[in-house]
């Protein structure tokens, strides 16, 4: 029974009679990395991540874009059909806002976006279409070794989304991850 599971049957059990209780170690990975990638590399990513065009997907964008590239070459207009293209889609956003609401931004729904970019994800069915759901990366699902290709690759997709215009090399980036790790006593 780990130390989450105490506080659940605590009101369950009898003062004065014995109990036999099992201790389990549920893997070999490093406390301590685990905090760099909760602590450090997460919140650092998260802080320096940038939303852009929420309401309108990166598909749509392409194509609407692409369209209009292809116009443009069809007849050179100096960019109009380029210019015209991003106000379409900067319209779309707006009444898509106007439907919808302000989109909130959340360290947890990045932390999935994250694991999933990294490639550690499961492909779901569900009545809305396929989704990739994020697979756990918890003590017990994953030992040292395989946790270091995570945060590795994790680092990478970070590194390459948002943290290469700020840092001027990856190890700038990592010492800011332990940084941040500290800052934050995780």
């Amino acid at each position: 029974m780990g130390l989450c599971e105490i506080g659940k049957v605590s009101g369950s059990l009898k003062i004065g009679r014995g109990y036999k209780v099992e201790v389990k170690q549920h893997s070999n990975r490093s406390y301590q990395h685990h905090k760099l990638f909760f602590g450090g590399l997460l919140p650092l990513a998260y802080e320096y991540w940038q939303p852009e065009n929420g309401l309108i997907t990166q598909g749509e964008e392409n194509a609407v874009m692409g369209f209009a590239k292809r116009l443009e070459a069809m007849r050179d207009t100096g960019g109009l059909w380029l210019e015209y293209a991003g106000d379409y889609l900067a319209d779309i956003a707006r009444k898509r806002g106007e439907k919808i609401g302000a989109v909130v931004a959340d360290i947890e729904a990045f932390r999935k976006w994250l694991i999933v970019k990294a490639g550690y994800f499961t492909i779901m069915q569900t009545p809305d279409g396929i989704r990739k759901e994020p697979m756990s990366i918890s003590f017990h699902a994953m030992g040292q070794e395989e946790f270091n290709v995570f945060y590795k690759r994790c680092f990478d997709v970070a590194w390459n989304m948002m943290l290469n215009t700020v840092f001027e090399s990856e190890e700038a980036a990592q010492q800011a991850a332990v940084q941040k790790m500290l800052e934050l006593g995780s």
